[in-house]
């Protein structure tokens, strides 16, 4: 499983349009499919520098708008109701099996969606529908380690007693032999756990060590 975070310009949305100045930001914080074309949004303006008559009449005079109501306004936010023609970036992720975590960041004229997938290669199918809606930009790709335990019980036993004993230090002051006695078990089982533990070991810090550029290559 990997979580990225992907930055999409998209012009055809009134919510971007009204934040491409700078001085607007918002959370999509729920939406609901409506049909092919149009998205009802739960919105929050969490940055605001200016008139927010201005910017409404961006949001409510722009082609995309079917739907706009005020819901709730604090002195920090302003919560509203939009209905807007423009689910092209949301089917780009649904259509290729990446789920998004809301909220969904709109400022400086783009999105910005946390997107959960099963793997890159549902990841670069939804890249590549995004190459027909506009400009975007990986910010962040990380794996979900597994929350299974990376050594079992006995290999965890193993390790603790080699590095206790001094099988690890640099003038090692301990063999197989030594640990597997202390811990009264057979050579060859205390050798099988240690390899096995220090396999894993290192294959994990291989693979948690990768560079997003790296994996960034996958998409081009």
């Amino acid at each position: 499983m990997y979580v990225a975070k992907v930055r999409v310009s998209q012009h055809t949305c009134s919510l971007a349009v009204a934040t491409q100045d700078g001085r607007m930001s918002i959370d999509l914080l729920e939406y609901i499919i409506l049909n092919d074309e149009d998205a009802l949004f739960l919105a929050r303006i969490t940055r605001l520098d200016g008139d927010p008559k201005k910017y409404f009449d961006i949001i409510e005079n722009h082609k995309s708008t079917r739907f706009l109501q005020i819901l709730e306004k604090t002195s920090t936010t302003l919560d509203f109701l939009a209905v807007i023609r423009d689910v092209s970036g949301i089917k780009a992720f649904e259509e290729a099996y990446c789920f998004i975590k809301p909220p969904i960041k709109v400022e400086n004229g783009g999105k910005i969606y946390t997107v959960f997938a099963p793997n890159l290669t549902m990841l670069k199918q939804a890249y590549d529908r995004l190459k027909k809606i506009g400009n975007w930009r990986v910010e962040e790709v990380k794996k979900i380690m597994d929350s299974k335990p990376l050594l079992t019980r006995s290999q965890m036993r193993v390790v603790k007693t080699a590095c206790e004993m001094g099988y690890f230090s640099p003038k090692r002051k301990a063999t197989i032999k030594d640990i597997a006695d202390a811990m009264g078990i057979a050579k060859s089982t205390a050798h099988k756990h240690l390899h096995e533990a220090i396999c894993k070991i290192v294959e994990h810090y291989v693979e948690s060590g990768k560079k997003l550029e790296d994996i960034e290559n996958f998409f081009v």
